[in-house]
């Protein structure tokens, strides 16, 4: 019987192998021009999004366990909900004062990544495996309650720092980045899981999108009444 454990073990982490073909498979096949690997793309994504909901608290191999991807309580994703639309809504109106509203990026597939494939990826990494090494490193060094602000601000920064690689970021949009990255670390604290802070981050960016295709509509509409 302890043979046969043992021999069974490996295959105990097929979900986990799973999480990441089935992630970033479908990533690159949105990616890559191509009616059939696009297709192939959307199945993938919702495959994976059925998946990745089915098994919060089950990928624990292959260093999951750090990515704390767990089920949330029902306040825990209405709160996740409701953050990312306020957010999101808050996002788009500083940026249309301050004369950068957001721009309709003209590429379907990016948008799909943006509000699926993206969030998920970002928040394992700098909700879940950073969260995780940071909490760690400062677990000896201050309290309970300053090490979590600590942390999520730590982590916020950083996840700022990373767009700075993007073309074309200014102040604001990382000021905007560092902002929401706190509340996706708060999210991530208050529930304990990466989950809340990845629906959040996915209905953000949708809300984004959704604004400023309005508003394209109606400066469109106003372009033709006149």
């Amino acid at each position: 019987m302890p043979r046969l454990q043992q021999l069974m073990k490996p295959a105990g982490e097929f979900r986990e192998v799973l999480f990441w073909l089935l992630l970033l498979g479908s990533w690159q096949f949105l990616v890559v021009p191509g009616t059939r690997d696009n297709v192939c793309g959307l199945a993938g994504t919702l495959a994976f999004l059925v998946f990745a909901y089915r098994n919060l608290g089950r990928l624990k191999g292959l260093g999951l366990a750090y990515a704390a991807w767990r089920p949330a309580s029902r306040r825990g994703w209405l709160a996740a909900v409701a953050s990312g639309l306020v957010a999101g809504c808050i996002v788009f109106a500083i940026g249309s004062s301050s004369g950068s509203g957001a721009v309709l990026n003209e590429d379907w597939r990016l948008a799909v990544l943006q509000v699926t494939l993206g969030p998920v990826l970002e928040e394992v990494l700098f909700r879940g495996y950073l969260f995780a090494v940071l909490v760690w490193a400062l677990k000896s060094l201050t309290e309970d309650p300053v090490r979590d602000r600590l942390v999520i601000m730590v982590s916020a920064t950083v996840f700022a720092l990373a767009h700075c690689a993007q073309p074309g970021v200014s102040w604001l949009e990382l000021a905007c980045i560092t902002s929401t990255g706190m509340l996706y670390g708060w999210l991530r604290h208050a529930s304990g899981s990466t989950a809340p802070a990845a629906a959040s981050h996915a209905v953000y960016n949708l809300t984004l999108y959704v604004a400023a295709t309005l508003v394209a509509m109606t400066q469109a509409g106003g372009t033709i009444a006149r």
